[in-house]
């Protein structure tokens, strides 16, 4: 089936099958599975104005809060991410898509890169500008670039869209022929889920991540939209103990509660020690055709 085609009523995304299983249930919502290939995404999913409310209202005072509040902590891990997809990145011009408040975009910058970054979050949006970084303020299917891009980071996004296939043929489009396109997104093949924390897996949240992939489903849908050659490892991120047991908090709380014991045992310098992490995702870096 090509990418254009349409799909039959609750088909899977990835391989386009029709019979499906409930995993679990969590927070009013299902975690379904693909019984062909694995894909698993949430049912029912949330609307595109219920989506754009969550974030909008995430980014003041809810979840997201946290996280925008933690200036050094999204330094690093911008830099970290830099450091790690430079040497693969066409060189040209960047877009941070889900920019945030702009921290990639801004390493990018100061590392010479001419970049900048596109986000639906107006609170988020207003963080960056304020500090003269040049980030849209609109969806991607708002937005319409000037001129083709060379390399377009989309960092912990994939999983939050209803509609990745139609995601993933805007930035094809929006690419110059060979550009690369570099992803974040959990690994629903990772120890975590599947060995360690099942259902209480973090990433597994309603009404914030829609869709789940593994190496194998991420390729295969990118394959079908026009990218080549994907490279798949895992992500890190550099975090301290006390800001890891703080995002447990807002994600899983009853794991939470027992990483604050733990936090609270060790000495306070190490409290605040950054540590390259893996927390069960992925980087994928692909190529336009």
């Amino acid at each position: 089936m090509l990418a254009s085609e349409a799909m039959p009523a609750g088909a899977c995304l990835v391989c386009h099958g029709t019979r499906s299983r409930v995993l679990f249930r969590k927070g009013g919502k299902d975690f379904v599975r693909c019984e062909a290939c694995g894909l698993v995404w949430l049912d029912p999913m949330p609307t595109a104005a219920e989506i754009a409310a969550y974030y909008d209202q995430s980014y003041r005072d809810g979840i997201y809060e946290p996280y925008a509040a933690a200036e050094t902590i999204r330094r690093l891990i911008a830099e970290h991410r830099l450091a790690e997809i430079r040497p693969f990145a066409r060189p040209g011009r960047w877009l941070d898509l889900g920019a945030a408040t702009g921290q990639f975009v801004e390493a990018a910058a100061r590392a010479g890169i001419a970049a900048e970054g596109c986000e639906i979050s107006a609170s988020a949006v207003a963080r960056a500008r304020a500090r003269g970084l040049t980030v849209h303020h609109a969806g991607v299917e708002d937005f319409s670039p000037p001129a083709p891009y060379d390399t377009i980071t989309a960092f912990d996004v994939l999983e939050h869209l209803r509609e990745p296939r139609a995601f993933l043929d805007r930035l094809r489009g929006w690419l110059a022929p060979g550009g690369t396109l570099v992803l974040t997104l959990p690994d629903a093949s990772s120890v975590y889920p599947r060995l360690l924390m099942g259902r209480h897996w973090f990433y597994y949240a309603p009404s914030d991540h829609l869709h789940y992939f593994d190496p194998r489903t991420i390729t295969r849908l990118l394959g079908e939209h026009g990218f080549a050659n994907a490279r798949v490892g895992r992500a890190y991120k550099p975090l301290t103990p006390s800001y890891a047991a703080l995002q447990l908090r807002q994600f899983t709380p009853a794991l939470g509660r027992v990483a604050d014991l733990v936090v609270r045992a060790l000495p306070a310098a190490l409290r605040e020690r950054p540590i390259r992490l893996y927390i069960g995702e992925m980087m994928v870096i692909a190529r336009s055709g």
